[in-house]
């Protein structure tokens, strides 16, 4: 009898042990989760004026940190894995390299002077800069961070690549000889050009590569391109001062800024017609969608804010930045910091 009721209690206090333990367990868990859990995707934002960058938790809607950068912030690229955002600087020579898990500039290319539009390869191995006052584009190579080639391009401003990684256009601003350069990306060469009456401001493929959008100074319309033939096969009626353009993954719209309204005005790809127009801030220069196609993110440079904007609904929220805001990117991916478990 006295055996068993040894044995009764050791069973006892080993259960009660148990239980303890899993308690501990348990809150230790609760008290651990929120710190592995991933953290919100971030939006940066060119403060052209500022000289800086904003960075945005896209979720909670407010500035966490701020960033110098070379002066004249002015073309930006996120990588996809959201762990590297370019930024060039058109009042100097520089391309700053940020780092997001740090969010600071950790390295700066010397690329020309006045480099103004860049664009990512489809496979993140090459960045593509406009070089303004330079007459070039440069080939960065993002491994080394390093310029590997250039060619001749006169006063290009912004560059956008196609999906398929295979040629990109630049938009080219010399006086008199307005045109889009069309560069085989395999060759690094200037294969041809498409001749324009006005001078290009912004261009941007659809999604899947089918179209090319591209807006001009002075015309209050969007024009919609052909890659295989490099011929205006349709224009998007805007109001005054249309300047980015584009037609994201996810969307079921394509999109352009317009500046004289302060307007994001949304389209019909199908039909190249406009759809509706959701009011934003003073003077939208850019914007940028989530890869879910739901969120879209306008830079307002005359009043120093971003709208977001979901698209489904149409709401809109508004985020005081820095001063003249233009470029903007969001991560589509968090990348880990190498803390969880």
């Amino acid at each position: 009898m006295k055996l068993e009721k040894v044995k009764m209690i050791i069973a006892f206090r080993w259960r009660n042990f148990l239980i303890a333990v899993s308690v501990q367990i348990f809150a230790v868990c609760t008290l651990i989760q929120p710190a592995l859990a991933a953290p919100p995707p971030k939006a940066y934002v060119a403060n052209f004026k500022d000289n800086t960058v904003s960075v945005l938790d896209a979720e909670a809607g407010k500035v966490v940190a701020t960033i110098p950068v070379a002066a004249g912030p002015h073309g930006m690229a996120i990588t996809p894995d959201g762990r590297t955002v370019y930024v060039s600087s058109d009042g100097s020579s520089l391309l700053n390299v940020i780092d997001t898990t740090l969010d600071k500039v950790v390295k700066t290319v010397d690329v020309g002077k006045a480099p103004n539009g860049i664009a990512l390869t489809p496979d993140s191995r090459l960045l593509l800069v406009t070089v303004y006052e330079e007459n070039r584009v440069v080939f960065v190579d993002t491994s080394t961070q390093t310029v590997v080639a250039a060619i001749t391009v006169p006063k290009p401003h912004t560059v956008a690549i196609s999906p398929d990684g295979k040629f990109a256009y630049v938009t080219v601003q010399e006086p008199g000889h307005f045109a889009l350069a069309r560069i085989d990306l395999a060759d690094r060469s200037v294969i041809r050009t498409v001749a324009l009456e006005k001078t290009p401001r912004d261009g941007e493929f659809s999604y899947d590569g089918r179209l090319f959008y591209f807006t001009l100074a002075g015309v209050s319309s969007v024009q919609v391109l052909d890659p295989a033939s490099d011929k205006i096969v349709a224009q998007i009626t805007t109001g005054v001062s249309p300047h980015y353009v584009g037609y994201p993954k996810g969307s079921a719209f394509g999109m352009v800024v317009v500046q004289g309204s302060g307007q994001l005005s949304l389209f019909d790809p199908a039909t190249n017609r406009p759809t509706h127009n959701i009011a934003v801030g003073k003077q939208p220069h850019w914007a940028t969608t989530s890869d879910d196609g739901k969120t879209t993110y306008v830079t307002n440079e005359g009043s120093n804010d971003v709208t977001v904007v979901d698209l489904p609904s149409g709401r809109t929220a508004t985020i005081a930045v820095g001063n003249a805001p233009r470029k903007v990117v969001v991560q589509q991916s968090v990348p880990s910091t190498g803390k969880e478990s």
